[in-house]
């Protein structure tokens, strides 16, 4: 059961090359096992494939301690390093965080979500905003 405040956050980031792929999981790893101490965090999954060059990360929060862990330590230090991975090159990346709908989606829904309802980044170049999520629709 979510507490009705809770807040889920999906990040995306495709379209890597092999290497890229590579350096996004192990820094994804170093930034896991630092939110893995947060007593706020209530879910955390994370999923990737080299060959298919895309990495998805998806937390759940209780509720405004999102914010607070994103801003600093290992996640501030693993946004300016990935500034380079998420905006160079043909990547694409994709950013969206909303209160939850009483559920968690699984790894294949949030890849849809976040890729239909996302903040969208095309080679560095901010091409949509965020929006909230519509759950009375198909995803």
């Amino acid at each position: 059961m979510l507490p009705k405040d809770a807040l889920i956050s999906i990040t995306l980031g495709e379209k890597f090359s092999v290497w890229r792929t590579i350096v996004n999981g192990i820094v994804s790893q170093f930034v896991m096992k630092q939110m893995k101490k947060s007593p706020k965090l209530l879910y955390a999954e994370m999923k990737g494939n080299i060959k298919e060059g895309y990495g998805l990360t998806m937390t759940v929060w209780e509720s405004n301690s999102m914010k607070q862990f994103r801003d600093n330590g290992a996640h501030k230090f693993a946004m300016r390093f990935f500034s380079w991975i998420f905006y160079r090159g043909n990547a694409h990346a994709y950013f969206l965080s909303y209160k939850n709908n009483g559920s968690i989606p699984t790894s294949a829904e949030a890849f849809d979500l976040v890729k239909k309802y996302g903040r969208f980044y095309d080679n560095g170049n901010l091409i949509r905003h965020s929006r909230a999520p519509k759950f009375n629709v198909e995803v």
